[in-house]
């Protein structure tokens, strides 16, 4: 079966490798262009183009959504299109010109969790389960009819990346799945109805930055929702602090204002008063400008002790 691909992210990359791993032929991968980054600026492949250069597929950078794309299209041979964290909503007009079957991945169990970024609101909302979804590609944004889902659980030690890690380790063969099946039979997807639908949040630089007032399993929640990146942050001596891990402490804030440290050493690490009367534990940080350290390196490191405010310019 001769296949495109759009992606663009590293929760791409499994799905592409398993379609070239496949007996299904990846004609052309679609992404974005380079793009500068890190501290010098300078452009760099993203992880599906870095892939498929190493994996000796073509690739097809868009930057816009121009006549050279659809000529690009034109001679290009597919029966199917494959979407997986591409980045960018695709124009209707390239459904209506090839009404080919268009597939794609969406790491919820649809209808729940619609939108941009499930997985991140699965984990600020304490979910306990989330899933991925093979669905078809329809004008409303992930509303296409179910080809083929799976669930897991989410445990309380899992932040973005492992979710990501979870999701494409059973969506991979999942979608390999889905067009065996597609090849081989009449197989045909099933409407998702209009029941339990929910949609996922559009997240701004804003909710990166940690409420001491709110209650501590949102906090904690917030947390592993943006670890490891981009990273929740509060703010320690007028600079960023990272908080890339932490969990609830076995004990109250006995009244203290919220974003109070607690208590600060080596063996208790750094414990925060929450807007709740309950604590956080601050497992893993990063100071702005440097490595993650665990709480009894930072401790050591900076001069952080009970008394001590975050999330105070």
């Amino acid at each position: 079966m001769d296949i495109i691909y759009f992606g663009s992210s590293d929760f791409s990359v499994p799905f592409l490798e398993a379609l070239d791993g496949s007996s299904h032929k990846v004609n052309r991968v679609f992404t974005y262009g380079d793009k500068k980054r890190g501290r010098g600026r300078r452009a760099s492949a993203n992880p599906v183009k870095a892939c498929a250069g190493h994996r000796g597929l073509e690739v097809y950078e868009i930057d816009t959504f121009g006549q050279d794309l659809y000529d690009e299209l034109s001679r290009v041979p597919f029966e199917y299109a494959v979407v997986v964290s591409f980045g960018m909503i695709l124009p209707q007009k390239m459904f209506e010109t090839w009404p080919g079957i268009w597939l794609n991945v969406h790491p919820s169990m649809l209808p729940a969790y619609r939108g941009p970024s499930p997985m991140l609101t699965a984990l600020l909302e304490g979910a306990g389960t989330t899933g991925v979804t093979i669905n078809s590609i329809v004008y409303q944004v992930d509303a296409g009819d179910i080809y083929a889902q799976t669930s897991f659980n989410i445990g309380d030690d899992d932040n973005l990346d492992r979710l990501e890690e979870k999701a494409s380790a059973l969506g991979a063969p999942l979608l390999v799945a889905v067009l065996d099946l597609i090849e081989k039979l009449d197989y045909r997807p099933v409407p998702q109805g209009t029941s339990g639908i929910t949609y996922s949040s559009k997240i701004t630089p804003g909710d990166l930055a940690i409420d001491w007032t709110r209650p501590a399993g949102e906090i904690f929640n917030r947390i592993r929702a943006f670890s490891t990146r981009p990273g929740a942050y509060t703010i320690f001596n007028g600079s960023r602090l990272k908080i890339l891990s932490s969990h609830i402490a076995e004990r109250d804030a006995g009244g203290k204002e919220p974003g109070i440290v607690i208590a600060a050493g080596k063996k208790e690490g750094v414990i925060i008063a929450c807007g709740d009367g309950n604590t956080i534990s601050l497992d893993r940080l990063q100071p702005q400008g440097k490595r993650p350290m665990d709480a009894p390196s930072f401790v050591n490191g900076y001069s952080i002790s009970a008394g001590t405010i975050l999330g105070k310019e």
